[in-house]
């Protein structure tokens, strides 16, 4: 190959790694914040709630009821 050909090749390649590179840290970030904002959730939830987690689609709450209320078992 030419040195001219070489070049412009490397420098390709070089810019796709770094494309890649940027969005492998973005999506990285991203599901660290979502997992930190799933942590908060849990920690300000009443007790007997549930969590459902629906992946990309988010996550279900159900917040709990105090025992022997509404919808409490017999």
């Amino acid at each position: 190959m030419e040195p001219a050909v070489t070049t412009v090749a490397l420098a390709a390649v070089s810019g796709v790694a770094t494309l890649g590179m940027g969005w492998l840290k973005a999506r990285v970030q991203q599901r660290r914040a979502r997992e930190e904002s799933r942590r908060q959730y849990v920690r300000t939830l009443p007790a007997y709630s549930r969590i459902i987690d629906l992946g990309e689609h988010g996550i279900m709450i159900e917040v709990g009821a105090r025992e022997g209320g509404a919808g409490g078992s017999r």
